[in-house]
Formats: C-alpha cells, sequence, structure tokens
C-alpha cells in the first residue's frame, strides 16, 4: 500500500510537470504569436504609412498634370482663334509665343507608386490588409502607363508633322554661354494664318489637350479615393 501511494504521487506528479511543461509552451507560443503579429502590423502600419506619402506625391503630380494640361488647352484655343481671325493682337503675342515653344511638350512620365513595387517585388504585398486596396494600386500603375504611352504616342505623332511645324516657326536659343538662356521663335503669322492644315493641326492639338486634360482628372479622383482608403485603414492601428 505505501508502494501505491508512492506510485500514485509520482504519477500525479509527472501529470503535475507535463501540464506545466505544455501550459509553458502555449504560454511562450502565445507570446510568440502575439510578438509575431506585433511585428507584422507594425510593418503594415509603417508601410501604409508611406504608401500615403507615395500617394500624396503621385496627387501633386497629376495636379500639377492638370493645370499645365489645361494651361496648354487654354493657349492653343487661344491661338486658333488668332489663326482664324487672321488677327494677333500684341496682348496676346507673349502667350502665342509661348504656346509655340512648347508646342511638342507632353509630359512623359509622371509619378510612381514606389513603395507598392517594393512590396511587390519583396512578397509583402499582403501586409496590406484591404484586397481593395492591393487591388487599386495594381489598376493605378497600369492607369499611369496608359496615360503615359498615350503621352508619347501623342508626342511622336505631333512630331511626325514636324515639316509642317518647321515651315512656318524657328527657334532661336540665345544667350548660350551665359545662366540666361533663352529660346525664341520666329515665324511669319499671315503665312501661318493663311495655311489651312496648318491650322487644323493647332485645332487637332486643341483637342488633344482637353482630352488629355479629361483623362488627368480621371486618373486624379482615383488617385484620391486610394488616398481617402489608406486613411482609413491607418485610423484602424490608432
Amino acid at each position: 500500500m505505501i508502494k501505491e501511494n508512492k506510485f500514485s504521487k509520482y504519477i500525479l506528479y509527472a501529470i503535475g510537470e507535463i501540464i506545466l511543461v505544455v501550459i509553458g509552451i502555449l504560454i511562450a507560443l502565445s507570446i510568440n504569436n502575439w510578438n509575431e503579429n506585433r511585428k507584422s502590423n507594425n510593418k503594415s502600419y509603417n508601410y501604409l504609412q508611406r504608401l500615403y506619402d507615395d500617394i500624396e506625391n503621385v496627387s501633386k503630380d497629376v495636379d500639377f498634370s492638370i493645370k499645365d494640361t489645361e494651361r496648354k488647352q487654354k493657349y492653343s484655343i487661344m491661338v486658333l482663334e488668332a489663326l482664324e481671325s487672321k488677327e494677333l493682337p500684341v496682348s496676346k503675342k507673349e502667350d502665342f509665343d509661348r504656346y509655340l515653344k512648347q508646342y511638342y511638350q507632353f509630359q512623359i512620365t509622371i509619378q510612381n507608386a514606389n513603395t507598392f513595387n517594393e512590396m511587390m517585388s519583396s512578397g509583402d504585398v499582403n501586409l496590406i490588409k484591404s484586397k481593395w486596396l492591393r487591388s487599386e494600386f495594381s489598376n493605378l500603375a497600369s492607369i499611369r502607363e496608359f496615360i503615359m504611352e498615350v503621352n508619347q504616342s501623342n508626342h511622336n505623332a505631333y512630331k511626325i508633322n514636324i515639316d509642317l511645324f518647321q515651315k512656318h516657326v524657328r527657334y532661336h536659343v540665345q544667350n548660350v554661354d551665359t545662366d540666361s538662356t533663352k529660346v525664341t521663335a520666329t515665324y511669319n503669322f499671315d503665312a501661318m494664318a493663311n495655311d489651312s492644315i496648318f491650322v487644323n493641326l493647332i485645332s487637332n492639338q486643341s483637342y488633344t489637350w482637353y482630352e488629355m486634360s479629361g483623362m488627368y482628372k480621371g486618373y486624379q479622383s482615383f488617385v484620391n479615393k486610394i488616398k481617402d482608403t489608406i486613411q482609413v485603414e491607418l485610423k484602424k492601428y490608432d
């Protein structure tokens, strides 16, 4: 009986030890999981902050593109009106000359969301917990590429007509060896106004700037939705 009693106590002691070890392991796993989740959440939060900074820069860049495109559209309409009326008022000559100097200037590059590309490369993209955000950042990259391709195509298309443009416009670079380099354009306004093909070229570009302005505004709306959603996601960590 004494032996049996000692054996029972030993069994109970052994079971207790096993239970304590199991509890210790579970606590350690729980702490480790908590720590890993904490690290993952911190990393997700940091990525979201960087994504917000990126999208803020993209938004500013697109805003500039909208204003620049609208300005060029305004100039092109003014130039077209002057050519069609066959009259160039002195008050509009400066803007007329500026348009001629910026005729080929299409914006080929647009600010990129570098952090998202980094997450894609490192395999951390799933740290963006919102499936909508992950999808929309991918769409944003596709739209960006499309706009750049359209700009490049427009640039190339107008370069094809360079002979027609150069028929009427000649550029001069002044003060090359100084810090005040200046480009001026000389032209025969009457010859321009009486060249219907040239006038049509300006008309087509005016429409092109109109289309580009609408495209940029659509892109800006898309960017703002992403920016607002990132702000909502960031508040979840408060």
